[in-house]
């Protein structure tokens, strides 16, 4: 499993790009999440929408979906040697996400004759439910309420024999999306979103630390994190956490 951060900023970043990221599963990209510098941070990490094969959308904050239908967009108006190839675009999401995420899609792409689905193919998913990847299990849960209250929001694990990593999203009361529960001993790496100041939708470096046992701080991975992290690095290392770095692949 090859991990590329796109970036790891939040919403309002100006050096670091939003937090999206693309998932190397042997043949396959997914990619997670659609900010709107995704149309610079994917080119600048060396990949073109029509590298993608799947995309996880966690919830409809613009760092996270405000990409998305320029991705389609690409995609579908795709050529080749002068004629027409489009190509669907498979969103992966929570089965909770769908009427939102579609209604927000139509705004944009139901015009010519054409609706969503001649752009996009959907993989709706529970949280009893999981969907095969090669190898790989990928497995949403339900985070909503969690980051902002009355928002519709999702983590994931993704597992491969006997490895999985946790994907937090956007994440502020830790004890309400039970992030805990989802971590068992296979979990090899957390990645989680992590501001080191005062945040009222995401959760501090002090409130992650307290809600994780001391045996795991050296498995989270920091994202979603403040720009000028310069300033917080003698903090990160007291912490024993893992900061992940934009364009600086991970590997399990």
């Amino acid at each position: 499993m090859k991990i590329i951060p796109l970036g790891v900023g939040g919403a309002f970043t100006k050096t670091s790009y939003h937090n999206n990221y693309i998932m190397q599963l042997d043949e396959k990209c997914m990619l997670i999440d659609a900010g709107t510098t995704l149309r610079y941070s994917l080119p600048e990490a060396g990949f073109h929408y029509r590298d993608i094969h799947f995309i996880f959308i966690s919830h409809l904050h613009f760092d996270h979906v405000g990409g998305l239908e320029e991705l389609v967009l690409q995609r579908f108006w795709h050529f080749e040697e002068g004629e027409h190839v489009p190509l669907k675009t498979t969103i992966i999401i929570h089965e909770k996400l769908f009427d939102s995420l579609s209604a927000l899609l139509r705004n944009g792409l139901e015009n010519q004759g054409r609706t969503v689905d001649d752009f996009c193919d959907f993989i709706c998913l529970n949280d009893r439910e999981s969907y095969k990847i090669g190898d790989y299990v990928f497995s949403p849960f339900d985070t909503s309420d969690a980051h902002a209250e009355g928002m519709l929001s999702f983590g994931f694990k993704l597992a491969r024999k006997d490895l999985n990593i946790i994907f937090s999203s956007d994440v502020k009361r830790l004890e309400d999306a039970k992030l805990l529960g989802q971590i068992d001993n296979n979990t090899t790496a957390i990645f989680q979103d992590v501001s080191f100041t005062f945040n009222g939708a995401h959760s501090t470096l002090q409130e992650v630390l307290d809600y994780y046992p001391e045996n795991l701080h050296r498995k989270i991975y920091a994202m979603h994190y403040n720009d000028h992290i310069e300033n917080f690095l003698d903090v990160i290392e007291r912490s024993h956490i893992q900061l992940v770095k934009k364009q600086k692949m991970i590997e399990f």
